[in-house]
């Protein structure tokens, strides 16, 4: 039996237009027309409210009023990681929110008060790219987040996670806040716990050891040898290297990755801890992917087919754009990745992250037909984000 979880209610609201993101309903269909009627909406505001996007839309001759339509959106010229990267932290803020960040946020409502601050890696080999969230903006990811693992999630394994991303990075913050609201008692890996080593020891000692210990871990997957990229923390690859005692294949019911692909050749992740599972007599762990970047976050989660990750009703709209044309592609077709992050902080609309990935919109086995995404991949050659659909302006 799964366990019963109660949720906050909580709308994403800009302008007229509102839609409930606590509503579990929304993790079994492709995006509702009310949630698009928000994304025009909110853009409508961010191009009215933001000097950045008050002349971007002008120098595309866009009218901020008339964003009504799907059709219209997409007239949007989307935005390269480059041209992201080359702009101030504060720059994709609104004009008020801006005001407020120069003299303070002592006047302003606690909701749209400046609430985290994530600055991504790097690792692409640009400028690290800025991005800020409100508290009503965090508030509106961690419910996504915990309306997705409620639903996808079997809860009824799990109670104690352990959290193994960097305490700096933006994982690290949104696994803890998500995953408490859920209703797990989540424990980070500590600052001073430098090594994998020193990582292991502490998973294995603490957790309310006495009751058994973690039984769910947060992690990031691992890279194979020779992958460019910057892991976010400790990752599972090299956990399972260091575990002698089988205390992952024991103990470790489900285990959420994030930060980077997980079933990529040379790493094996599942089939080494299946091996742990079978050694130690326990029915298999259950592995889940979601998916984000510190720029918006969560986009999309895998079902326990882990056939490709479930689009997410939420803070972000994603599109996956063929990169010549610049038009979304169809079912079984491979494209750059663009999202919206629909939020009061920093303004992210139709951005192209730097991954591309196959779009699906076949009925998935666990009988939701919400699109998904499959063999998510960083783009190796930074040019093709600076041309073609993600050229910008």
């Amino acid at each position: 039996m799964q366990a019963s979880v109660t949720l906050p209610n909580k709308v994403l609201k800009y302008g007229n237009e509102a839609i409930d993101i606590s509503n579990p309903d929304l993790d079994h269909h492709a995006y509702p027309e009310q949630y698009r009627k928000v994304l025009h909406s909110f853009v409508q505001d961010t191009a009215a409210n933001c000097e950045f996007y008050r002349d971007r839309m002008a120098r595309a001759s866009i009218k901020p009023g008339d964003i009504t339509t799907q059709q219209a959106f997409e007239a949007i010229p989307p935005m390269s990681s480059g041209e992201v990267s080359a702009l101030n932290d504060s720059t994709l803020l609104p004009d008020r929110t801006r005001e407020y960040l120069q003299s303070g946020f002592y006047g302003a409502p606690l909701e749209q008060k400046l609430w985290r601050k994530f600055t991504s890696s790097g690792s692409s080999g640009l400028r690290p790219k800025v991005s800020y969230y409100t508290r009503d903006d965090w508030d509106v990811l961690t419910t996504t987040a915990a309306r997705l693992h409620s639903r996808f999630l079997p809860l009824n394994r799990i109670s104690r996670m352990f959290n193994c991303f960097n305490p700096a990075h933006v994982g690290a913050k949104f696994q803890e806040d998500s995953f408490s609201l859920l209703g797990l008692s989540v424990e980070g890996a500590h600052m001073t716990r430098t090594t994998p080593e020193a990582v292991l020891e502490q998973m294995m000692s603490s957790g309310a050891s006495e009751l058994g210990g973690f039984n769910a871990l947060a992690i990031v997957p691992g890279l194979p040898a020779g992958a460019k990229g910057t892991n976010k923390g400790t990752n599972l690859d090299s956990l399972l290297n260091l575990d002698m005692e089988n205390f992952i294949g024991r103990n470790i019911r489900v285990i959420i990755t994030s930060g980077s692909a997980r079933d990529v050749p040379g790493l094996d992740l599942k089939e080494r801890v299946w091996e742990g599972n079978a050694m130690a007599g326990v029915e298999k762990t259950r592995f889940f992917e979601m998916y984000g970047y510190s720029e918006s976050l969560p986009n999309a989660m895998d079902c326990e087919h882990n056939e490709g990750l479930h689009l997410a009703v939420g803070p972000t709209y994603t599109e996956v754009l063929d990169e010549k044309t610049g038009k979304h592609v169809k079912n079984g077709e491979r494209g750059l990745v663009v999202i919206t992050g629909i939020r009061n902080g920093s303004r992210f609309i139709r951005y192209a992250v730097g991954d591309e990935a196959t779009y699906v919109t076949d009925t998935c086995k666990c009988g939701r037909s919400s699109p998904r995404l499959q063999d998510i991949r960083r783009v190796e050659d930074m040019e093709r984000l600076q041309q073609g659909c993600a050229g910008g302006l």
